[in-house]
């Protein structure tokens, strides 16, 4: 799915392609992704996954660091998304170091049949 149907490309522009992200995967600094998360009120888009690059001298290297957030049994797909979103936002305000980038995937519920998307090609 691209991206574009989730963010436009203002907020698109603000992740980065960066030496030791897989091929696609974008990253986002603690800064860009809160306005990414800004970008996606009063929507059905979801965070469910974030994996955590740290800065090494040639680029990026996978910190093995990631969260997950799962949608409860029952929980309307609105208050899962909002849900989801404020919980990505404390965690990534709280993450312990700044010179890190993180892998966001999203699922854009509203699109079901499409199923989950990263802000990547994947």
């Amino acid at each position: 799915m691209n991206e574009g149907h989730i963010f436009g490309a203002e907020i698109l522009e603000l992740a980065v392609a960066a030496p030791g992200l897989p091929e696609g995967v974008r990253g986002w600094t603690t800064e860009s992704a809160r306005l990414a998360l800004d970008s996606l009120r009063s929507t059905k888009v979801a965070v469910v996954a974030i994996d955590v690059y740290d800065r090494v001298v040639w680029g990026f290297a996978p910190s093995g660091e990631s969260w997950t957030c799962h949608r409860k049994v029952g929980e309307p797909a609105l208050e899962f998304a909002s849900r989801s979103r404020e919980e990505t936002a404390a965690w990534i305000d709280a993450f312990p170091r700044q010179d890190v980038l993180f892998a966001i995937e999203f699922s854009a519920q509203d699109l079901a049949a499409e199923g989950s998307v990263r802000t990547d090609s994947r």
